[in-house]
């Protein structure tokens, strides 16, 4: 009779051992696809950085789904996808602006691929059948309007004409939380608020209780140094310009300003293990934001692939049919449209950097 279990056992691993060299999980391309010039284009590096060390932490995993990611940095998309399919890719992970990833969510269209996009982006993209975005942004608006309804609200906006799929709807969305109280004063040029456009603007600004910016970090920085050095009043950033690289132009004049998010500004202070993968590698230094979307874009192939998303047609079926994921700051819900819903970080600038003020539900 033990002989007997002896035999079985060995045949039930033998067996177990044949079906996973018969069947390997086979190696998945992927496209790593950015813009090279633009406003967009500052965030390459560091997404493209935190991507590749994701990739790397998810293949070191046994009997595992292993990623061969191909790094694109181009203005020119549809070249950028001919390049994608001749390399093999199935899936493309990129698009930094809301507007790189609608033309990229275009010309992917027809090559068969779908997107999944390491942007906080707008909720005006939320129907695109092939764009995949474990960060909308849906909702980043609407809770930065709760915080600052009140009855006589006075406020005023400059926002950025460069990247109109975000900026439009993020506005309309804060106007309408706020009760539909339109802003007393809107500044808006290409790519930011220049001091030519800001100084003339200096004495109706006065007159309001607090100034919101939807602008790139860069002219964020700038309007904030310039309003400050006239009058310390309360000043919101939207997600698309609170970084790291806006604290540190701003430097002692951003103190108190404010965002709303979908990353933690104090990730790094969390016990997950890609965290603790990085930290090894490069400590502290890098990104919350580029370190939070590139693991949550992984994370969302992964599950795909693991569902059997392992070429174009299956790959965008297997996205689609994703309802929840384990993001790097803990589970959260995926919609049809393949939005996710994480949590949101109310933050501040404290000591020149940003802190962790209060967790806000979706």
């Amino acid at each position: 009779m033990r002989k007997i279990c002896v035999v079985l056992l060995l045949t039930a691993l033998l067996v177990a051992g044949v079906l996973f060299v018969v069947r390997p999980w086979e190696g998945v391309t992927v496209a790593i696809m950015f813009p090279a010039s633009g406003v967009g284009a500052s965030w390459t590096l560091s997404l493209t950085q935190s991507l590749l060390l994701a990739f790397d932490y998810f293949n070191e995993r046994p009997f595992a789904p292993k990623y061969r990611p191909i790094v694109i940095q181009t203005d020119d998309i549809e070249e950028g996808i001919k390049e994608a399919i001749d390399s093999g890719a199935v899936v493309i992970v990129g698009a930094s602006t809301s507007t790189y990833a609608s033309r990229l969510q275009e010309a992917a269209d027809e090559a068969g691929l779908s997107v999944i996009s390491v942007g906080a982006l707008s909720q005006a993209l939320s129907a695109k059948d092939n764009l995949f975005r474990p960060h909308s942004g849906v909702g980043e608006a609407f809770v930065m309007g709760k915080k600052l309804a009140r009855p006589g609200l006075n406020y005023a906006v400059c926002a950025s004409a460069q990247n109109p799929i975000y900026v439009v709807p993020f506005l309309n969305a804060l106007i309408a939380e706020i009760g539909g109280i339109r802003p007393v004063l809107h500044l808006i040029a290409d790519g930011g608020i220049s001091k030519e456009v800001l100084l003339p603007a200096f004495a109706k600004i006065m007159e309001t209780s607090c100034v919101v910016l939807v602008l790139p970090d860069f002219s964020a920085a700038i309007v904030t140094k310039e309003l400050r050095y006239a009058y310390f009043m309360p000043i919101l950033v939207a997600s698309w310009g609170a970084t790291t690289r806006f604290v540190a132009l701003v430097g002692s004049m951003g103190e108190d300003v404010r965002t709303i998010a979908s990353w933690r500004p104090d990730v790094f202070e969390t016990p997950h293990p890609f965290v603790e993968y990085v930290t090894k590698l490069y400590g502290d230094e890098l990104e919350p934001y580029a370190i939070t979307m590139a693991y949550d874009a992984v994370a969302m192939l992964d599950s795909a692939v693991k569902k059997g998303g392992n070429d174009r047609s299956s790959m965008k079926d297997r996205l689609g049919e994703i309802r929840s994921l384990e993001g790097i700051n803990g589970p959260f819900s995926v919609d049809e449209n393949g939005d996710g819903h994480p949590l949101f970080y109310f933050q501040e600038v404290s000591d020149k950097r940003w802190r962790l003020v209060e967790v806000v539900a979706p």
